[in-house]
């Protein structure tokens, strides 16, 4: 675990991604609907994570399944698409669980300096479910060249697909 705290905030991102991944997979729940993939994976090349935030706040599980947002709360996504969130994370918590804790890793370091300590809650957050859940842990060279020394913390802006 002491070899997170080198890997940049992209990289930390782009391991707990590969959990969702695999926990999926590994559980046979249905597939992760595209928009939300999409939304999720935009986060490691994004130049603007201010408006990823905008995006990732409104499909949050905690918000999506707040009985207390109606269709007039959702701006950036269709009342269609929440719905369907909804159902996907009623079904599939474990999905949920990992999605939160992706999306707070995110938006955790946006507005202040970086800390490794901060966003590796989230890390150890999605770790521990994966093992609670007996779901394999991805490979971790695959982010060994994520340097936390680059971009004060953050890394290369990369594109996910070449980490697929």
């Amino acid at each position: 675990m002491e070899d997170f705290h080198q890997i940049s905030i992209t990289g930390r991102y782009i391991y707990c991604y590969l959990c969702l991944r695999n926990a999926a997979k590994s559980k046979g729940l249905e597939n992760i609907p595209g928009f939300l993939d999409a939304i999720l994976k935009t986060f490691t090349s994004s130049s603007r994570l201010d408006d990823w935030q905008s995006e990732v706040d409104e499909v949050r599980p905690s918000i999506v399944l707040d009985k207390e947002k109606d269709r007039n709360y959702y701006k950036l996504n269709s009342y269609e698409q929440v719905s369907e969130l909804r159902n996907y994370y009623l079904k599939n918590t474990l999905v949920a669980d990992i999605v939160e804790n992706l999306i707070w890793l995110g938006i955790s370091q946006l507005y202040v300096g970086f800390n490794s300590d901060s966003s590796f809650e989230y890390v150890q957050d999605i770790i521990d479910l994966l093992k609670d859940n007996k779901v394999e842990l991805p490979n971790f060279s695959i982010i060994s060249n994520c340097s936390v020394n680059v971009s004060n913390g953050w890394g290369n802006s990369v594109d996910m697909d070449i980490f697929l």
